[in-house]
């Protein structure tokens, strides 16, 4: 590895774990409808995305994208397994500790298993990446639709629990552009849709509250990856015109504004 690259990385894992700390610190300082646009941003793919065009091209990342959107669908999958996997371990395990780690790496092969092989074949079809988002979408919906919801109760994340979350994501950062680099820019695409934020909140909140709440938790993700969706979209479309720079801010606003208005809609 050279030098460059060194320091890219670095960089990767310093800006993504800062940024997910500042957007705990200000979800957790603001009102709920603020707070969950906070928690909706696209986190994960647009660290991934803006460090790959870095590390390798903005056209690159733009030819990728239709290969991340099944991997997104994938994500509300993984949120969905993880809340059920949980509810079904209760039954029969009482260390806390240890269903969460059961759970949490049950989730996770299951979502390597169904995402890598996108990578491995390198799949461009974006009418295929979208239809299989979509289907995923519903999928959720239907899980969870008839879920008993609990009021969630709110939670103030230690110094310490940022800490862990931060740095959780900024290596995830860092494998997304040490695979584009090392091995291509497809396996870090596809990894830059897994859904590591939203991860950590649900071992958070497992720990602190149990399995009865995550429900609750889950339910609106089917719906709000739909931000994601947008972003993913306007990276594919800006990203070659513009730059990954402007392409960004581009992406995040579409993100921002599509994420406001599933605000607005009601269960």
């Amino acid at each position: 590895m050279t030098t460059i690259f060194i320091i890219q990385l670095i960089v990767s894992f310093i800006v993504g774990g800062s940024f997910i700390a500042l957007l705990t610190f200000l979800a957790e300082r603001s009102n709920s409808r603020i707070s969950g646009l906070i928690i909706s941003f696209p986190s994960t793919a647009l660290l991934g995305f803006f460090f790959l065009a870095w590390t390798q091209s903005s056209e690159e990342v733009a030819t990728l994208v239709p290969a991340t959107l099944i991997p997104l669908g994938l994500s509300i999958l993984f949120a969905v397994l993880y809340a059920y996997l949980a509810q079904m371990g209760s039954r029969f395990i009482q260390n806390r500790p240890f269903l969460i780690m059961l759970t949490l790496l049950l989730s996770v092969i299951l979502w390597l298993l169904l995402s890598l092989p996108l990578a491995m074949f390198k799949m461009t079809n974006l009418l295929y990446g979208t239809l299989g988002y979509l289907t995923f979408v519903v999928i959720g919906h239907l899980l969870l639709k008839k879920k008993k919801q609990v009021i969630l109760p709110r939670h103030s994340y230690s110094i310490w629990q940022i800490i862990i979350r931060a740095s959780f994501v900024g290596l995830l950062i860092v494998l997304v552009v040490f695979l584009g680099e090392t091995v291509n820019p497809f396996w870090g695409g596809v990894l830059s849709m897994f859904p590591a934020a939203l991860s950590s909140s649900l071992i958070v909140i497992q720990w602190y509250f149990g399995h009865s709440v995550l429900f609750s938790v889950v339910r609106r993700v089917p719906l709000g990856s739909i931000s994601i969706f947008v972003y993913a979209i306007i990276v594919m479309l800006s990203f070659p015109m513009v730059g990954f720079i402007y392409g960004t801010l581009l992406a995040f606003l579409g993100s921002l504004t599509t994420s406001y208005l599933l605000s607005k809609i009601k269960q």
